[in-house]
């Protein structure tokens, strides 16, 4: 997505925008047929050139309300690591294989569309008031708005996401569509093992409706990376694999988020799922966005559910 804008859909907005355009030209269109059938003794042009000017003005406020507008850059990864995790600012962190980022697009009934950073940035902000982060490759320095971008050299890369892995309050695993598991997602898999964060962590799939070819494969690794949360503080390698069969046995094979979810800091995790249901006034896959806001929304209120009645100190103490 280096150097382009992604494209969200049509804002209501540029729906009108466009209503108008099709209705000036028509009018323009009748008018000069007017003209020809009756001979009126007027100069059609100047009727017909105010409206295909005002439609030619229209078009591209249309179309830029259809763009999403680039934040200014990403951040600098010393510029706020650091001053973060010594704050008493609580985060969601997003992980996902290096160039990812921005790559799925969930389109909406009326409001275009939105990345699934985004979506995860809203309802992280709107459960908790988490602000939310992700690392990105230290060449870009642009992204779609949402999500605080943080951008990493390759040498500094693991050093920034094993502290924001400690001190994070959440954190969305994206299985993004084509890729398998990477080398780099697993150590960041295994960093929240070894630390005991699992049940914070949300394993989230892609639409399975704009990703039919690659959806299964994305389940088969959901799968896997919910074998290696279940209690366990390996290696993602060392997972076995009767236990990630019957995970994909006892799981629907349309969950598009998992979490293990638990009442206490004390208590065993309990592997839960969400899956969209199909409705008959939601054509296509035009609803996904709100069905991953309201899925996450009751993810990370599982998370506070957790971690209610104890103090900054003690949420992150496991962690250190």
């Amino acid at each position: 997505m280096r150097g382009r804008k992604l494209w969200r859909g049509l804002h209501p907005v540029g729906v009108f925008s466009l209503v108008v355009v099709v209705l000036l030209l028509y009018l323009a269109w009748i008018l000069f047929q007017l003209h020809q059938s009756s001979g009126l003794s007027f100069n059609p042009l100047r009727v017909v050139e105010p409206l295909i000017i005002a439609a030619t003005v229209l078009v591209p406020i249309m179309v830029r309300w259809g763009r999403y507008q680039r934040s200014a850059s990403t951040r600098l990864c010393s510029e706020v690591v650091a001053p973060l995790v010594a704050s008493v600012e609580e985060f969601c962190l997003i992980l996902r294989p290096f160039g990812s980022d921005g790559e799925i697009v969930l389109p909406h009934r009326m409001y275009g569309a939105s990345t699934i950073e985004q979506v995860i940035a809203r309802s992280a902000r709107n459960v908790a008031g988490l602000t939310t982060y992700a690392i990105v490759d230290q060449k870009r320095r642009l992204a779609p708005p949402g999500p605080v971008f943080v951008r990493a050299a390759g040498d500094e890369w693991q050093e920034a996401v094993s502290t924001l892995i400690r001190r994070a309050h959440s954190i969305v695993l994206i299985l993004p569509p084509g890729q398998e598991i990477r080398k780099s997602f697993r150590w960041e898999i295994d960093q929240i093992t070894q630390r005991g964060l699992q049940s914070r962590v949300i394993i989230l799939l892609p639409p399975d409706q704009l990703y039919q070819n690659d959806f299964p494969e994305c389940f088969q690794h959901a799968c896997i990376v919910a074998a290696a949360l279940e209690g366990f503080a390996g290696s993602i390698d060392d997972v076995d694999s009767m236990k990630v069969h019957d995970l994909e046995v006892s799981i629907n094979a349309r969950a598009h988020l998992l979490k293990y979810v638990r009442s206490s800091v004390h208590q065993q995790g309990t592997l839960a799922s969400w899956i969209p249901k199909r409705r008959r006034r939601w054509r296509g896959s035009m609803f996904y966005a709100g069905f991953y806001y309201k899925s996450l929304i009751a993810a990370f209120r599982s998370t506070e559910r957790e971690l209610s009645g104890l103090g900054f100190l003690a949420r992150y103490r496991q962690s250190a």
